[in-house]
């Protein structure tokens, strides 16, 4: 009798009423025995359908081979072949360490086609539980993109992810500093070398730390006084390093008041005295540095601030000052396109959802406009 070739295989109705059929893909290299895979429904044309869509997606050696990878092995080929590449290297750090530390730990001895739902939901549950809903989160979306990507390679036939309940995003409650807490910061970061002007950077335009840490001297025009985000400093396990905004928003100029361009000139002179004294310089042209010119280190500098912010009495980290920034603006009525271009937001609707809901004055305004255009014969 001749062996039936790869896709071939029959139509049958099953005692409980369901048409099923199933067709070879492949013969496992060390045992020899067929591959199988099934396909069921409430009729036949409708099996028909899924094993043609079967056997064309079972083409190819990649789909036999799903069959004996694991999770863990297709995760380190996703974070190698199709992260790696394409995002920043703090950003591939990220993916790697909550792989390593959540995700294979939880899912990894799984075969990669048995994965099942709520194997991942348990995963979650349990992050949750331990550590907190945000890394819940975060290992989620991690998982999922290398699921989908094994999905496009198909070596999986369906999205586990989908019956996945997620955690819902936890927004930090955004808060405005009063003006005498900012006093108070400013007096404390004037006793802390070279942290005064850089909270006042971040006063005056709201960027990111990496942002802050990469601005160069060539970025500057202070006599137009604007600065322009196309470099950053990010943390990386081999210490600082240059790299470009994660997107085409990120680039962008930031107009800044008087009174910052001249404290950055005066910056600029007393730089350009130390660095002539300097025993050694490393000339990055950093507008914020080390002492011999090399790039800060960011959680150094977060951690630098949350002293200062601590001996001031203010409960804010710098990146709190980025959301204070941004809520200065609405409350002055600044129009949300021009607070989105100025954050470096990919999207307007990413600045509303996060700001917006915060400046309850926005709607006593709209009141009080209502008040002065009532139709004179609606009054009584």
């Amino acid at each position: 009798m001749a062996k039936r070739a790869n896709g071939e295989g029959t139509i049958c109705k099953r005692k409980d009423g369901l048409w099923t059929a199933a067709i070879t893909v492949g013969r496992d290299e060390k045992t020899g025995k067929l591959i199988r895979k099934y396909v069921y429904g409430k009729t036949k044309t409708e099996v028909q359908e899924k094993k043609t869509t079967l056997f064309e997606q079972s083409k190819g050696i990649t789909f036999v081979d799903a069959d004996k990878v694991t999770v863990e092995q297709w995760i380190k080929k996703w974070l190698e072949t199709y992260a790696r590449p394409k995002v920043r290297q703090n950003t591939y750090e990220s993916y790697e360490s909550v792989a390593t530390r959540h995700v294979i730990p939880a899912l990894g001895k799984n075969k990669l086609t048995k994965l099942q739902s709520n194997q991942i939901q348990t995963m979650i549950n349990e992050i949750i539980a331990k550590h907190s809903p945000r890394l819940g989160q975060y290992s989620f979306a991690v998982l999922r993109m290398a699921l989908r990507q094994a999905l496009k390679e198909h070596l999986l036939l369906r999205d586990p992810t989908l019956a996945v309940s997620p955690p819902k995003k936890v927004k930090k409650e955004v808060r405005q500093l009063t003006v005498e807490e900012w006093n108070k910061l400013f007096t404390e970061a004037k006793k802390k070398s070279g942290m005064h002007l850089a909270i006042l950077v971040e006063w005056a335009t709201g960027m990111r730390r990496e942002e802050i840490l990469g601005l160069r001297w060539c970025d500057t025009n202070l006599d137009k006084k604007y600065l322009s985000i196309c470099n950053v400093v990010i943390v990386t396990k081999a210490g600082p390093q240059f790299s470009i905004p994660k997107s085409k928003s990120g680039f962008r100029q930031i107009t800044i008041p008087d009174f910052v361009a001249n404290e950055l000139k005066h910056h600029k002179t007393k730089q350009t005295a130390e660095r002539l004294a300097a025993e050694e310089w490393h000339n990055h042209d950093l507008v914020f540095c080390r002492k011999n010119g090399l790039p800060l280190e960011p959680r150094d500098f977060s951690h630098r601030f949350s002293e200062i912010a601590k001996d001031a009495g203010v409960s804010s980290t710098f990146h709190d000052l980025r959301h204070d920034h941004a809520t200065r603006l609405f409350a002055e009525g600044k129009h949300p396109k021009d607070v989105q271009d100025r954050l470096g937001h990919s999207s307007i609707s990413m600045t509303l959802d996060t700001y917006t809901h915060h400046v309850p004055s926005r709607q006593t305004t709209i009141a009080d406009w209502l008040q002065t255009t009532i139709p004179s014969a609606a009054k009584s």
